[in-house]
């Protein structure tokens, strides 16, 4: 089984949109709607990138919030479901040996 980014990022920008409206970030919640429903957004957390990447007109108070947030979420997906060092099929042969055929 494999499980990508892009298998969460309706979730992780439904999760910033909530957390946004629950802390009374109205600008950050109009950024997020922008495009439209967080659930017919496609790519939700790219387009949120490139968004704040591309548009000049996006407030420094809404990347400063997103950011922060967007990285903690990030980085705790890539530590549960990044592939672990000791990964037998991400080693090379001297791990499938170790991990196989001790």
């Amino acid at each position: 089984m494999s499980v990508t980014l892009e298998d969460f990022e309706l979730d992780i920008a439904d999760y910033l949109w909530a957390e946004s409206e629950r802390l009374g970030q109205t600008d950050v919640v109009a950024f997020l709607l922008a495009p439209g429903p967080i659930a017919s957004q496609n790519q939700a957390i790219r387009s949120i990138l490139s968004r704040l990447e591309e548009d000049e007109d996006v407030s420094e108070s809404v990347s400063d919030w997103l950011l922060p947030r967007m990285t903690k979420t990030i980085e705790s997906y890539a530590k549960l479901h990044g592939p672990a060092p000791e990964a037998p099929l991400f080693g090379g042969s001297s791990s499938w040996r170790k991990g196989y055929r001790d």
